[in-house]
C-alpha cells in the first residue's frame, strides 16, 4: 500500500545516514589504528636523524674546540691515515685476558701517526713492546708526550715501499690505515692492506690486526656514495683473512674520542662521545636499534671511545683475542 511504501522510503533515509555514519566511523578507526602503528616508526626516524645531526655538531668549517688543530689541519696525509670506521654487526671472538701486549714483542703499526693509530703506539709503549710505526708523515703526532721518544718512527707509504726491513722480526703487524672521500679509496684501503699482510707473511709475523670497517656502512647505502671504500674495505678484509697467521679484524662502531670536533672524519670529542656512549647503549634504545633497518641501525648503535679500539688493537697484537671483533661490545670486552 501507499502508506507501507512512504514508512520504507522514511526508514530507509534514516537508515542512510546511520549507515553512512557507521562507515566513516570505521574508515576513522582504521586510520587511527594506522596512525598509532606508524607513529614507534616516526618517533625512531626522528631520533635517528637527530643523532646523525648530533655526531654532526661542531663539524663546520673551521669549528674546532679549545686546543684542537682546525679541521683542515687534519684533512691531509692524517685524514688518508686515520681508518674511517662506522657501526659493528656480528659477534665477538674475545678470549679471557688482558689487553696488555707482550713486554718485548715487536710490533708494527700502520698509520701510527693517525688518529686511532697514534694511540694504538702510546698503548703499545705503555705494555712494553718495541714498537715501530710506518706512516706518509714519518713523525711523531703533534702535541705527542715523552712515550712517542719510544717509538721508532719511519716515513713511507705502504704501497711503494720496502717492508722487508720495518717487518723483520716483528711478532705482530696492526694496520690502522684507510681513506674515505679521496679519488682512490679503493686501492688505498684494498691495495694497502694487500701489500701489507703480503709482506707480513714473507716476513715470518705471528698475528696481523686490522681496523676495519663495519659492514653495516655498505647496508646502509654507503655504498652508491663511495663505491671505491666500499670495496676497498672489502678487499682489506679478504687479505686478512688468507693471512697464515692469526687475525683480529675490529669493526668499531663511530668512533670518539681526544678533544677534535671534526667533518672529515666525522668525529666528536671524548666528552660529548661519552654521553652518545651511555644514551645509546641504554635499553631505551638497543632493542630499537636491534629491530631498525640499517640506515637507522647505524644511527643508533653506540659509539666506540678510541681509546677502547686502541686497546682492542694491542690485545690482538699479543694474542690475547683474535677472529671478528664486530660492535661496540666486542671491542669494549677486548679492551677490558
Amino acid at each position: 500500500s501507499s502508506s507501507q511504501a512512504a514508512a520504507c522510503r522514511q526508514c530507509r533515509q534514516v537508515a542512510a545516514p546511520q549507515s553512512a555514519a557507521r562507515g566513516r566511523g570505521k574508515r576513522a578507526m582504521s586510520f587511527d589504528r594506522r596512525r598509532v602503528a606508524a607513529r614507534p616508526l616516526l618517533i625512531i626516524g626522528l631520533f635517528a636523524a637527530a643523532l646523525q645531526a648530533l655526531w654532526h655538531l661542531g663539524s663546520v668549517p673551521g669549528a674546532t674546540s679549545v686546543g684542537a688543530a682546525p679541521t683542515t689541519a687534519i684533512s691531509g696525509v692524517a685524514r688518508r691515515e686515520a681508518l674511517i670506521v662506522g657501526l659493528g654487526l656480528g659477534a665477538a671472538g674475545a678470549k679471557p685476558g688482558s689487553a696488555q701486549a707482550a713486554a718485548g714483542e715487536k710490533t708494527v703499526v700502520l698509520g701510527g701517526s693517525g688518529f686511532i693509530g697514534r694511540r694504538i703506539c702510546e698503548r703499545l709503549v705503555k705494555d712494553g713492546a718495541a714498537v715501530t710505526s710506518i706512516s706518509r708523515s714519518g713523525g711523531p703526532p703533534a702535541g705527542s708526550g715523552a712515550w712517542a721518544q719510544q717509538v721508532t718512527w719511519v716515513k713511507g707509504d705502504v704501497l711503494s715501499m720496502d717492508l722487508a726491513g720495518p717487518l723483520s722480526g716483528a711478532d705482530a703487524v696492526i694496520s690502522a690505515i684507510g681513506a674515505i672521500g679521496s679519488t682512490d679509496d679503493e686501492r688505498l684501503n684494498g691495495a694497502t692492506a694487500e701489500a701489507a699482510t703480503s709482506a707480513a707473511a714473507a716476513a715470518g709475523v705471528k698475528r696481523f690486526v686490522l681496523v676495519s670497517a663495519t659492514p653495516l656502512v655498505a647496508e646502509a647505502g654507503a655504498g652508491a656514495a663511495f663505491p671505491g671504500y666500499v670495496k676497498g674495505k672489502q678487499r682489506a678484509e679478504a687479505a686478512v683473512a688468507a693471512f697464515p697467521g692469526t687475525t683480529t679484524v675490529l669493526q668499531p662502531t663511530f668512533v670518539f674520542g681526544g678533544e677534535e670536533f671534526s667533518a672529515t672524519p666525522p668525529r666528536v670529542a671524548a666528552w660529548y662521545g661519552e654521553k652518545i656512549e651511555g644514551l645509546l647503549g641504554s635499553g631505551l634504545v638497543r632493542p630499537i636499534a636491534s629491530v631498525s633497518p640499517a640506515a637507522i641501525k647505524l644511527a643508533l648503535l653506540p659509539p666506540n671511545s678510541v681509546e677502547d679500539v686502541a686497546a682492542a688493537a694491542v690485545a690482538g697484537a699479543a694474542g690475547k683475542v683474535s677472529g671478528v671483533l664486530s660492535g661496540h661490545d666486542a671491542i669494549q670486552k677486548a679492551a677490558a
